[in-house]
């Protein structure tokens, strides 16, 4: 079975948004046990999720609005 590369976008973009929220669910574990809550970390991690997602939904949402 091959899939389409509009399905397989979808797909990503779905596993990709999951990971973000389990990935931020774990961070936000992990900078409870910080001393004084994590207040002194600095979450670099964002600059490289955070677009990620972003890029997706909006190549996502381009697709499925670009009129053909």
């Amino acid at each position: 079975m091959i899939l389409k590369p509009k399905i397989l976008l979808y797909i990503i973009t779905v596993a990709v948004i999951v990971a973000a929220i389990v990935w931020e669910y774990y961070m936000q574990q992990w900078l409870s046990y910080q001393p004084d809550g994590g207040e002194n970390i600095m979450r670099t991690d964002l600059f490289v999720i955070w677009p990620v997602v972003l890029t997706l939904v909006a190549v996502s949402l381009y697709r499925i609005f670009r009129k053909e």
